[in-house]
């Protein structure tokens, strides 16, 4: 079945949704989510989204804690400009219904009235919250507009298999100059069919891919496919080497790992190691409150040397009260494990969670495939550098969706080439599956022990040499079985451990969420740029 809209959107997060809301008012919009619309990063984000909301704060100061944090990587004049609209778009945010903590009980929404925190990397408290469940408030009020919206049709329980692209395109249509999307192909999870989605504009919000590793923050969702999808079509990559692992996941025997926010530590807790000793002063000038990367090696750095899998997140001294008031989500999570974090620590150790790198785009989206656009995590502005501040994901992800609906081009209309179905190859043999679910497994084990926070280049060789021969049985399932959404996803999964792979043996120097063993320092005369793909 073909479906022809004027705006394509992949992915429910908030870059997607406010995407999709904006173009709303210029034409027919098909938002589609891989699960349910809830299911996406942005739920999960806890700690908040940071802009200059205080008179004491400046744009300047942000501007210089997102350099300095990015390991002088990031792209100033991008920084600026994104860090300059923060507080509009904050706004815009409050508009759509988002229920943003605030100073006092009033029901005053300005900006001068809402309660701001402070996280690692930060200089100042600028980081707007609502307890420690912004994320989901945010989708809560912009799934709410959309859903409303009767100019946005939404398709859950669906994922794009590939862009379409000339690729897809027969040799009739004539030549087409450089690469142009038209739409994509998206699977029905449930019935298993191929939809063509047309489209004069595609939207890729499709998240990050930090399911590539085996112990990580992230829903099941964030595999990695709009970076994949852009890759197969021809699209560029930048700085996938910089892998963001949070310092503060929640430590079970049983894996069973979720989000310790950041804000935590802002708030006053105390990293331990197990005899209750604390270290990160022997780290970093501001200790606890260090930027992520350094962190996340301190604490990987000492459970190593230790022969311990995880520390203590120590909360104890803050109030009570103040505790479970602003960590709610925290302290429910704690509590059906049975821990009271108002008297006892949290055992912690750092996972896989957030993607500097992704899909080379500017501040409205544009990239090197016409008409395609993205925002949020699948993208690489050039805001996070080497290694991202805290919560400036949601910043970036609202401010480049924003954008990329008002840009110019957006209204422009396409010709489109005569696309054919999706060429089915029959049955599902199941007697091959163990190559999907087998590898699938394989991935997050080979890319967390080999390619985690401190790096090898030897490790890094053994690790391409493995994840090569891993792509290649992957794509000869693809290529000779009926789609599933499984199978795509591990595509994609192997295609972004490959990128970042070669990503990190081709940076011999230590930067950011970049650490090599081999070389430990930076290096700036030889790699203070990006690294493209």
């Amino acid at each position: 079945m073909t479906h022809e809209y004027d705006y394509l959107v992949l992915g429910s997060g908030i870059a997607g949704l406010v995407f999709a809301l904006q173009a709303a008012k210029l034409g027919r919009v098909a938002l589609i989510s891989k699960s349910d619309l809830f299911d996406c990063n942005t739920d999960y984000a806890q700690g908040g989204i940071a802009a200059v909301l205080d008179a004491t704060d400046s744009f300047s100061k942000h501007i210089e804690d997102t350099y300095s944090a990015g390991a002088d990587l990031g792209k100033k004049q991008v920084i600026r400009k994104i860090i300059e609209q923060g507080p509009q778009l904050i706004q815009y945010l409050i508009d759509m219904g988002t229920d943003f903590t605030r100073r006092d009980d009033s029901y005053d929404k300005r900006l001068e009235n809402l309660s701001l925190t402070m996280e690692g990397g930060h200089t100042h408290r600028r980081v707007a919250y609502a307890a420690d469940s912004t994320g989901h408030q945010i989708m809560e009020a912009l799934v709410k507009r959309c859903s409303e919206n009767s100019a946005i049709d939404i398709y859950e329980n669906r994922i794009a298999i590939d862009l379409i692209t000339q690729h897809h395109v027969s040799n009739d249509e004539g030549f087409i100059p450089g690469i142009s999307c038209w739409g994509a192909y998206i699977l029905n999870s449930e019935t298993h069919e191929v939809d063509i989605f047309k489209a004069h504009k595609t939207m890729l919000a499709t998240g990050g891919a930090a399911q590539i590793y085996s112990h990580n923050t992230n829903p099941d969702v964030a595999t990695g496919d709009g970076m994949a999808m852009a890759r197969l079509a021809g699209g560029r990559l930048a700085n996938m080497e910089f892998v963001q692992f949070h310092p503060t996941a929640f430590w079970s025997p049983e894996g069973d790992t979720f989000l310790i926010s950041e804000a935590l530590r802002g708030e006053g807790a105390t990293l331990r190691l197990i005899d209750g000793s604390t270290f990160m002063e022997n780290y970093h000038a501001q200790a606890n409150l260090a930027p992520r990367d350094v962190v996340s090696r301190a604490i990987d750095s000492e459970l190593k040397r230790r022969g311990e899998k995880y520390c203590w997140l120590d909360a104890t001294e803050i109030p009570s009260e103040k505790l479970r008031k602003h960590f709610p989500y925290i302290d429910r999570r704690l509590q059906e494990r049975g821990i009271d974090f108002t008297r006892e620590p949290i055992p912690v150790a750092p996972a896989a969670h957030y993607f500097c790198g992704g899909v080379i785009s500017t501040i409205d989206g544009l990239t090197d495939i016409r008409n395609l656009f993205a925002a949020g995590e699948v993208s690489c502005t050039g805001l996070h550098g080497a290694n991202r501040l805290a919560s400036n994901s949601l910043l970036e992800a609202l401010v480049t969706a924003y954008n990329a609906a008002h840009h110019p081009s957006i209204q422009e209309k396409v010709v489109f080439p005569n696309i054919p179905p999706w060429h089915l190859m029959g049955t599902f043999n199941e007697n091959e599956w163990v190559v999907i679910s087998h590898n699938r497994e394989i991935i997050g084990t080979i890319m967390q022990g080999y390619v985690g926070i401190r790096r090898s280049r030897r490790l890094l060789k053994y690790a391409l040499s493995r994840m090569e021969n891993i792509y290649n049985e992957i794509n000869n399932f693809y290529q000779h079985n009926s789609v599933r959404r499984e199978v795509v996803e591990t595509r994609n999964m192997a295609v972004i451990a490959i990128a970042v792979i070669r990503s990190a043996l081709s940076r011999k120097e230590s930067r950011g969420a970049h650490f090599l063993l081999d070389n430990p320092q930076r290096d700036d005369l030889h790699y203070q740029h990006d690294t493209i793909i």
